[in-house]
């Protein structure tokens, strides 16, 4: 009963204590000051405008905050401002922005004007205290000397009070719009709490029994109740008509309240002393620094619902819900894993902790562990635990009902265990600084040290492959693999393994084996694992973008991210791009890292942490301080994306927009000719983790595709081409998620005239017709000089033709017609043999005697008269003349062309002649008188030589031709006996027969012709 007992009120303490932190131990608070960039230490109002800005009223001036940088906005030589501080700020329903100065009076901010309003024109005082809209959409303005509201329509209207209080003078403190619409106003007099009813600002009867209150802030709760500082006397509560005083146990309890923040079922109350928030019916006090004994002016909520804080000495601080849940447990977390039925088993420097609904709870096996350091817990899949203790009472198993233990007085390896595993067969691995030990089911132990063939004892990691094969990772030995008990492979850094200090050994749904070393990850796609090694080895270290060598552990969470806990703490990268780079060892991975931005407050991991992802999907991380937890899943459907925004373009040093202190509609930025330099700068609105908002942009017509994301807020081109030109940016924030939308500027680059396309299209007409005209004279000439050469040519080809003519009748008057043909193309020697042809000769009688006492013209003119005259008639009837030799005349019938009748045709021929010379006669200063011999028979004809040539005939037959001549009387014709016998049956009458003494022939039967 005495155990029980303890172990109740330990659970008891356990959820009191659980439930005291659980609030604002998962914020992380960040604070800026003067020191910190902020213009000023006292912050009188905060407002987030719809462009994304955290804007800070502070005695300086107005800042606005993108999460990085402060930009300071008043009274200046520069601008048409006119506050030099800023009390309150608002932001109507229309995008105006109204600024209450603390003596400039209130300056509303449009696009198209910035109006001044002060005590000239209707304020009851120029220092404005505090700003609201109501749900008509009018302004309400309190000052240090009373109220008004101004109307949508410019209507500037002076509120009336009940009788019997005081509206003059009256310093508005806040005004407040309720659910139903209904305005409120506290201020600083007594009893200074009002309600607009009617027209009419109202004091609260229910509060008349408080003597001299003072309200200090109000608001309304998600079920309308309001709640009310009422100063010295606390909060009061009013529902229903009902008044009620709340005791918070906190701060707020003798601490005036300034401001409240409402958000479903949690109120935020800023006070004089600090922060208080109530949640679920507790109230909760922050306790970390920053904020202890702040006084607290102003509370808001952010679009991705961070908390800001005005504070009157501490600056403005910011409270982010922390993506890491953290249990701080003030202890070393070594190993954590999860049971059968969801429990949670945390082993620490100090015993083992166990966790059912994230409540921590007692038992057993937490009690019996308590001041012992445990190095590793596994849940088995039967439900029992095994608990790794680094002393004795050593290797631990919890059934939930019985503890039992083995440690070297029961043969253990060592006391020093630092895992151990159950194996399919039932046996327990148990792994210690001293060797291996094999627990079988019936509590048998083997061992293996060095002389078993483990060389390095010091195990610390274990693992059984999906083929039953254990895989021991050891301190400096790389990896041993074991079969049945006996070891089959040794895997070291000389066969491709990163490194041989080894901490984890995982395996995929895949198959691929994950090995966490001291120098990098190992990625072993899936082998089978009984051949003994592997056959790839994929590795991954510092020079793969995971800024480390020293890797604790890899696990995969349900959103296809790779968790890795390291030297640097935590980190993450998507899962594909952890195996491309696996895959390709030149690539970098995209690695997130966390920090206490991120709600990450912890001083990390250790070496030894071994950290699960439970069957939610989320990640338990085991840290040196307590456990952090991690939900992917409720983050991403959580997500908000950032905003975007150019908060500056500068052109040739000239600032063009300045959207620093309110957006504008920049239309179209004309950029005129001869622009060098663009200059823009732009920010992302995201104050989860603003450090890591990265941007990607593009600039159109000159960049094709948005660039690597980068941390640079600003970009420069230089030398635009003419043209539009528009530039995108989107933001990514810390979770990698995208702006909604790529803010835009359209750029217009005027271009100079050389530019223009229209000048170049002239420009090329021009140039085009230049050439055209050049091109057009040019062929103009040509065609003229063509023409010139054709006449020329036609002329030339005139002459060369007629001079052919002139050769070619030349050469058929000394050559036969066919042979002179065939020479034409080719001067070369000729001979052709004729069997029967007949030949002629003739000669003038006496010529000698006859030509003497005439001149040389007068005789060869003389002889060319008469064979003249021959050669007409030869030329009629087929005769071919082969030549003249002085006063003797030859030709011939049937050469070169062959004639059967040519016998006939020569005597017919002959006294052709005869009758020609008759009639050259009649009229001849010298008359001839001349002989004819003929004669048939077989010759042989043909032209020699190439130049000087001429047509002859040889042979027999002209030598006898010849001896007819010189035989024939003077006027007559002799012909032989063979040219008788081819005509003695014709119309040609012959003599008789006449035997003549030829020369070299002898006696031979000859004819005359009658």
């Amino acid at each position: 009963m005495k155990r029980l007992a303890i172990c109740l009120s330990l659970l008891v303490f356990g959820v009191l204590l659980f439930a005291q932190q659980s609030f604002f131990d998962n914020y992380v608070y960040q604070s800026w000051n003067a020191f910190g960039s902020l213009n000023g230490t006292s912050t009188t109002d905060i407002v987030q405008t719809k462009d994304g800005y955290i804007n800070i009223g502070t005695y300086e001036g107005l800042a606005r905050f993108d999460g990085l940088t402060f930009t300071t906005h008043k009274r200046s030589a520069g601008n048409d401002l006119q506050f030099v501080s800023v009390r309150a700020i608002l932001e109507d329903s229309q995008g105006n922005l109204w600024l209450g100065s603390n003596d400039e009076g209130l300056q509303k901010i449009t696009p198209t004007e910035n109006k001044v309003y002060t005590t000239q024109n209707g304020l009851p005082n120029n220092s404005i205290r505090c700003l609201a809209e109501d749900k008509q959409g009018n302004v309400w303005i309190g000052t240090a000397a009373g109220v008004v509201y101004i109307t949508p329509k410019g209507h500037m209207i002076t509120p009336q009070f009940e009788a019997g209080t005081v509206s003059k003078g009256i310093i508005a403190t806040c005004f407040y719009c309720d659910i139903s619409g209904r305005m409120w106003l506290l201020t600083a007099n007594e009893k200074g709490l009002f309600s607009l009813d009617d027209g009419i600002f109202r004091t609260r009867p229910e509060l008349d029994k408080y003597d001299n209150y003072f309200a200090t802030a109000i608001c309304q709760d998600a079920r309308g109740a309001y709640w009310v500082g009422l100063g010295d006397y606390g909060l009061i509560k009013v529902a229903n008509g009902r008044m009620e005083e709340i005791k918070t146990g906190t701060i707020a309890d003798h601490a005036a309240t300034n401001a409240f923040y409402s958000t479903g079922d949690t109120i935020w109350i800023g006070t004089e002393k600090g922060l208080v928030v109530y949640c679920n019916g507790t109230f909760f006090e922050y306790e970390g620094s920053g904020l202890k004994n702040a006084k607290i002016n102003k509370i808001i909520c952010d679009r991705e619902n961070n908390i800001w804080l005005g504070t009157d000495r501490n600056g403005v601080g910011k409270l982010t819900l922390g993506k890491f849940r953290i249990l701080k447990l003030g202890i070393t977390v070594n190993s954590i894993t999860e049971d059968r039925s969801g429990r949670i088993w945390a082993g620490t420097d100090s015993g083992v902790r166990c966790y059912e609904k994230d409540r921590e709870v007692a038992n057993d096996l937490t009690e019996y562990t308590k001041g012992l350091r445990i190095r590793d817990v596994e849940a088995l899949k039967n439900g029992d635990i095994l608990v790794s203790c680094y002393t004795k009472p050593a290797q631990l198993r919890y059934d939930g009902k019985t503890i039992k233990n083995w440690s070297t007085d029961d043969g253990l390896a060592g006391n020093k265990v630092r895992v151990a595993i159950e194996t399919d067969s039932g046996d327990m691995y148990v792994g210690t600084t001293t060797g291996l030990s094999i627990i079988h089911p019936d509590n048998t132990i083997k061992n293996f040290k060095q002389k078993n063939g483990l060389e390095n004892e010091y195990v610390m990691a274990l693992h059984q492959d999906t083929n039953g094969i254990i895989w021991i990772g050891t301190d400096g030995g790389g990896i041993y693999l074991m079969k049945d008990e006996k070891i089959i492979s040794h895997i070291t850094s000389e066969d491709g393994l990163a490194g041989n200090v080894i901490f984890k050994i995982t395996q995929d749904i895949d198959g691929a084996f994950w090995i966490c070393s001291g120098s990098g990850i190992t990625r072993c796609p899936d082998f089978d694992s009984r051949t003994g090694m592997p056959e790839v080895f994929q590795n991954i270290d510092s020079e793969n973008g995971i800024e480390t060598d020293s890797m604790f552990q890899v696990l995969a969470d349900g959103s296809n991210n790779l968790w890795m806990t390291s030297n640097h703490g935590i980190s993450s990268a998507p899962l594909n791009d952890i195996l491309d780079t696996a895959e390709d060892y030149h690539k970098k991975a995209t690695v997130k890292f966390y920090s206490r931005n991120d709600g990450l407050d912890s001083d990390g991991p250790t070496s030894t942490a071994k950290s699960i992802v439970d069957r939610r999907g989320r990640v338990w991380f085991a840290m040196v301080d307590g456990i952090a937890i991690y939900d992917p899943v409720n983050l991403f459907e959580n997500a908000i994306m950032p905003l975007v925004q150019v908060e500056s373009v500068v052109v040739d040093n000239n600032m063009v927009v300045d959207n620093k202190l309110y957006q504008k509609d920049n239309g179209t930025i004309m950029l005129k000719p001869g622009t060098k330099r663009v200059d823009i700068s732009y920010t992302g609105l995201s104050f989860d983790a603003p450090e890591r908002i990265k941007f990607t942009h593009k600039l159109s017509n000159f960049e094709n595709d948005f660039s690597p994301p980068s941390n640079a807020r600003t970009m420069s081109y230089t030398n635009l081409t003419p043209g539009k030109h528009v530039f995108y940016v989107n933001a990514i924030n810390g979770d990698g998620i995208y702006s909604k939308q790529a803010e835009a500027v359209l750029f217009v680059q005027k271009p100079y005239l050389h530019q223009l396309p229209a000048f170049w299209i002239v420009l090329v007409i021009v140039i085009m017709g230049v050439v055209f005209l050049f091109f057009y004279m040019d062929q103009q000439r040509i065609l003229r000089e063509n023409i010139r050469l054709e006449q020329t040519v036609k002329e030339k080809t005139a002459e060369l033709q007629l001079s052919m003519e002139k050769s070619d009748q030349l050469l058929r008057a000394i050559l036969p017609a066919e042979i002179a043909d065939e020479l034409k193309d080719d001067v070369h020697s000729i001979a052709q043999d004729f069997a029967d042809v007949t030949i002629l000769f003739s000669d003038i009688v006496g010529f000698t005697k006859t030509s003497s006492g005439h001149t040389a013209a007068e005789i060869v003119n003389a002889l060319n008269a008469l064979f003249s005259k021959f050669d007409l008639r030869a030329t009629s009837m087929g005769v071919e003349k082969i030549k003249t030799i002085g006063d003797a005349y030859m030709a011939t019938c049937g050469l070169p062309t062959p004639n059967e009748n040519h016998a006939l045709v020569m005597i017919k021929f002959a006294k052709g002649m005869l009758e020609d010379l008759a009639d050259y006669n009649k009229t001849a200063q010298i008359k001839f008188n001349i002989r004819i011999g003929l004669n048939s028979g077989p010759v042989t004809a043909g032209v020699i030589g190439r130049t000087k040539f001429i047509y002859d005939i040889w042979g027999n037959s002209v030598n006898v031709a010849s001896r007819m001549e010189t035989a024939a009387t003077p006027g007559g014709i002799r012909v032989s006996e063979t040219v008788y016998e081819h005509l003695h049956n014709t119309d040609i009458k012959f003599s008789e027969p006449v035997e003549c003494d030829i020369k070299g022939k002898g006696k031979m039967i000859t004819y005359d012709v009658l």
